[in-house]
């Protein structure tokens, strides 16, 4: 039995899409900082307008908790939450050691003991993750606690992690074409490049949210790839050619990226056979 109606989901993609483009256009016409966090909190608005829909639809009586639970607040295994926080690592990490041992001027810490490195950054990332869940878990409850599992009882699996991860990305466009986000490459490259980044990150949070039933790991990967990539290995990192090698449209990136998404997705499939 279907969960969400078909007007919700109608009423989920109308919404998330009209909204964030005026606060898009806002942003660009007027750069307001803070408008970046409302952005990332439409998905859970346009998510709540959705439920609310298909519960009157349906003619439901939920708990708060009832209803807090459908949009994939719910506790989950501890193991899943590390994977969220590794997996960004792996595959961003990487890229990033490719790189600065490709171009080792280009690496602020170059020549510096790996002690001294890890002394300054590893406090840092850890609080910044914990922080970066305020903004995070704004879109995944739109994306993989909303969107996701609403196309699940429409379209097979790899259907909708597919098409709920290239939503996603193109949810992203305006800034990226129009605003100053990963700024350092020319469009024409940056465009593609950033969905081919961001779909396979799409994938692989939307298999963790399903093995864990929980939209947490997905919030804690989302907030952790944003804040290991912008807020630490983007900073100690420069370079003319920089994202074409690194960041979310970065090759390097892109390979990594893809080869833990095609893997976790054949391991998931295994599974369930």
């Amino acid at each position: 039995m279907k969960i969400w109606t078909n007007k919700s989901l109608i009423s989920f993609i109308s919404t998330v899409t009209i909204l964030s483009l005026i606060v898009e256009v806002l942003i660009i016409k007027y750069d307001i900082q803070i408008l970046y966090l409302l952005l990332m909190w439409v998905p859970t608005i346009s998510a709540t307008i959705a439920n609310i829909i298909s519960i009157n639809e349906k003619r439901e009586k939920l708990s708060i908790k009832q209803y807090i639970n459908r949009l994939g607040i719910r506790d989950c295994k501890t193991y899943y939450i590390i994977l969220g926080i590794l997996i960004p690592l792996v595959y961003l990490l990487i890229p990033y050691m490719i790189y600065w041992k490709i171009y080792p001027d280009n690496f602020a810490y170059h020549g510096v003991a790996i002690i001294v490195v890890l002394s300054d950054i590893t406090l840092p990332m850890i609080v910044g993750i914990f922080m970066g869940i305020l903004s995070a878990i704004g879109e995944e409850i739109g994306w993989r606690g909303y969107m996701l599992p609403s196309l699940l009882e429409r379209v097979d699996l790899k259907k909708a992690l597919l098409i709920t991860s290239l939503f996603w990305a193109c949810w992203h466009l305006p800034i990226l074409i129009f605003g100053d986000y990963m700024s350092g490459a020319s469009l024409w490259y940056k465009i593609p490049a950033f969905i081919m980044c961001v779909v396979p990150v799409g994938i692989i949070c939307g298999i963790l949210t399903i093995k864990s039933n929980s939209i947490w790991p997905a919030t804690f990967l989302h907030a952790a790839h944003n804040h290991f990539d912008q807020g630490i290995f983007g900073l100690i990192t420069r370079g003319d050619k920089m994202m074409y090698y690194v960041s979310e449209t970065g090759f390097l990136t892109i390979i990594c990226a893809w080869i833990i998404a095609i893997m976790m997705l054949i391991y998931y499939l295994k599974k369930e056979k």
